[in-house]
């Protein structure tokens, strides 16, 4: 609704739309957003097993089959990582509350993302550069979900990273919250594009970028926001983009 003018007497002007079939479409998503989960959950972990059990009985001697197995857990070990933050953005996008939250650890969270995805980060000569104080207060999360941010976070800084460039992670106290950035050296961000990032089934389209359901910044901001905590991005085009977000300390 807004204000005109028609000869020169002031009128209110209203612009209906009709929204039926961009409703269907979001129904249609999360349907399918559902199945997906529901029909991938039990067959993955029964992937995961048998991969495990393989790997007991494979000879040590043989490298080569030992770094396709490797593979084969690795990728499948991210499908599994994929499906449970469908689930969990469904629920949050739902407004049921988040899962059991403990004190923890935000370093400790931090290196176990890290972890995570060294192979990724291995296969492109990437290097991990950390910026971290020896000691932080402790946070109340789900601890799951936000080792799970963070890991969304440095997939996507090496995704968008070129071969043998450095990464930066780091975390620092700032009040009661507690920041955590991850720094890339992609090819940044338009400052139009920056709160549309966050959004769901959302990409940048550019030529380069790589493919994908733009599921993974949707999930960190429901996450974070779910911990009453902000996240947002820093970034010029050409310099690279900065992804930062706050949870709160924990009560002592």
């Amino acid at each position: 609704m807004h204000e005109i003018q028609l000869d020169e007497v002031s009128r209110l002007q209203w612009i209906l739309r009709d929204i039926t079939e961009q409703k269907k479409l979001d129904t249609l998503r999360n349907d399918l957003t559902s199945m997906i989960y529901h029909d991938l959950r039990s067959p993955l972990a029964n992937i995961v097993s048998s991969l495990d059990i393989m790997d007991s009985m494979l000879p040590s001697d043989d490298p080569a089959l030992k770094s396709l197995l490797e593979i084969a857990m690795r990728s499948t070990i991210r499908i599994q990582r994929m499906t449970e933050s469908l689930l969990e953005l469904s629920m949050m996008e739902a407004g049921q509350p988040i899962g059991t939250q403990k004190t923890s650890s935000v370093l400790a969270l931090v290196y176990e993302a890290v972890e995570a995805m060294e192979p990724l980060v291995h296969n492109k000569s990437q290097i991990v550069g950390y910026k971290l104080p020896d000691r932080l207060p402790n946070v109340s999360v789900d601890q799951d979900m936000i080792r799970r941010v963070i890991t969304n976070l440095l997939e996507n800084a090496s995704k968008y990273s070129p071969q043998g460039s450095q990464i930066e992670i780091g975390a620092q106290q700032e009040g009661d919250r507690i920041l955590v950035w991850v720094k890339d050296n992609g090819p940044g961000i338009p400052a139009t594009e920056q709160e549309r990032i966050f959004d769901k089934f959302t990409r940048l389209k550019t030529d380069s970028a790589p493919k994908g359901l733009g599921l993974g910044l949707a999930y960190c901001h429901l996450a974070v926001q779910a911990h009453d905590g902000k996240i947002w991005v820093e970034s010029e085009v050409g310099a690279g983009s900065k992804f930062i977000f706050s949870l709160p300390v924990a009560a002592t």
